[in-house]
């Protein structure tokens, strides 16, 4: 099993800082999900999403990151 972050947008896959390729084979294996999460918030990315490749044409996870959104950006909640 491999754990991989790919740009959602342009569909390639990190392999390293500033080094993306389009192959998942070349990608970087970040080894847990919590580390691709960890990784795409601190550089700040864009539009990512999390694969874990289960190694298994038919066993393929995407998981979307949201981007962090800013202070006072929420929407407010009521109370009715």
């Amino acid at each position: 099993m491999s754990v991989l972050l790919r740009n959602a947008r342009i569909g390639l896959y990190y392999a390293g800082p500033k080094h993306w390729v389009g192959s998942p084979d070349a990608a970087a294996d970040l080894g847990t999900i919590e580390r691709a999460a960890e990784l795409s918030r601190d550089e700040n990315f864009e539009q990512m999403e999390i694969v874990v490749d289960c190694e298994d044409p038919v066993c393929e996870l995407v998981l979307p990151l949201r981007t962090k959104k800013e202070p006072g950006n929420e929407p407010a909640l009521t109370h009715g």
